[in-house]
């Protein structure tokens, strides 16, 4: 019988607030049979997500992790490299760790010192999330795959594509397992708002490279039987601008299962993505995969590559990041007529049901925990 004690994953992030891909892999590695520990420090928002990590046990790094300037972030990442030494280095029964991206797989630096099982999940590559010049891009990723080539073990990207945008460095070993979450026990099916207005969804990430900045310019250009709904968490000082107009309702942060239903009575969910951070015209986001599983229109700016697959399919409209115009002139013509979003509802769900198979990526996911823990 496998000890207990050993037989634990140990998950390190910088932040709680719940990341519905990482509560999916969180999922495979209990699914495995294998205990599941969530590692991360103090943030500076006030909310509460306790009832996120319910099934699942927390050790809390006793500062604050704050990326608001240069020297904050870098004074957190020092402060998050000594406190993943203090708490494990020399606890010899954590030997799984599940790291999120750069700053948790530079944290586990120190631990590498008794060979324990460093697994880094790259979401999001970091060297490409940002608004940079070519050179300091370029320095970025060599350095980002140098400290996964040394430091990890093994490396899980959503997409071949993540992997080859990261240059395709030589990681001792790379897994591919995409952004699909498993469908709520109930089935959902889009239905649109009952309203006689054009009900519009932003979700998740709610930052000024998400479509927001230029929701204060649509909204003067739309008429008024569109309204837009928020929610999710991000820059609250522009959440908090926003929401002070008329037409915009934020919700705040909801549970996967929550947004699903959310996605069933709204009209059409925005998939917007600034194309001028190189990461985003990669984007392989969660609530895509969702909208497509309920049938939920969406609008994704024609940038991202994964709307050329969508366009050709008919399950979105797609339309450039900045053309404002076109963006609510779209919008306006749908709050006149929401026939074409009914039918291209229908068309997601047939997407979804031929290029998705749950049941390939939950065995995928708990035989690749099962094979690579160490005892």
């Amino acid at each position: 019988m496998i000890n207990l004690v050993i037989n634990k994953f140990y998950i390190i992030t910088t932040t709680d607030i719940p990341d519905n891909v990482v509560l999916r892999h969180a999922s495979f590695i209990k699914s495995a049979g294998l205990d599941v520990v969530f590692v991360f420090p103090y943030r500076s928002n006030k909310k509460n997500f306790k009832k996120f990590y319910l099934n699942y046990k927390i050790i809390r790094l006793n500062f604050k992790f704050s990326a608001s300037t240069t020297l904050n972030y870098l004074r957190s990442n020092i402060l998050f490299l000594t406190y993943v030494t203090c708490n494990f280095l020399f606890k010899r029964e954590a030997k799984n760790f599940l790291v999120i991206g750069l700053p948790s797989t530079l944290a586990c630096f120190f631990l590498k010192v008794r060979n324990v099982n460093i697994c880094t999940l790259v979401n999001d590559n970091f060297s490409a999330s940002y608004n940079t010049s070519k050179v300091t891009y370029y320095i970025l990723r060599f350095f980002e795959s140098f400290i996964f080539k040394f430091i990890s073990d093994y490396c899980i990207f959503p997409d071949r594509c993540r992997y080859k945008l990261l240059g395709s460095p030589r990681i001792k070993k790379v897994y591919y397992i995409p952004n699909v979450l498993p469908p709520p026990l109930k089935s959902l099916y889009y239905k649109g708002s009952k309203a006689n207005k054009l009900i519009v969804l932003f979700c998740g990430w709610l930052v000024n490279t998400r479509g927001l900045e230029l929701l204060s310019t649509i909204l003067k250009k739309t008429n008024d039987k569109i309204e837009f709904i928020l929610v999710g968490s991000g820059d609250q000082n522009l959440i908090d601008s926003l929401t002070n107009k008329n037409r915009i309702k934020y919700i705040g942060h909801l549970s996967r299962d929550h947004i699903l239903n959310l996605m069933t009575k709204v009209d059409i969910n925005i998939a917007f993505y600034n194309p001028d951070i190189l990461i985003n015209r990669f984007a392989l986001p969660q609530k895509i995969y969702d909208s497509l599983m309920v049938g939920c229109p969406l609008l994704v700016n024609s940038e991202v590559k994964f709307s050329g697959k969508l366009l050709k399919s008919k399950s979105c409209f797609a339309i450039k990041y900045f053309d404002v115009f076109k963006i609510c002139s779209k919008l306006n013509e749908l709050a006149k007529d929401k026939k074409p979003l009914l039918k291209m509802s229908k068309t997601m769900q047939a997407y979804y049901k031929q290029h998705i198979n749950q049941k390939k990526i939950e065995l995928i996911g708990q035989n690749l925990y099962r094979q690579i823990v160490k005892y």
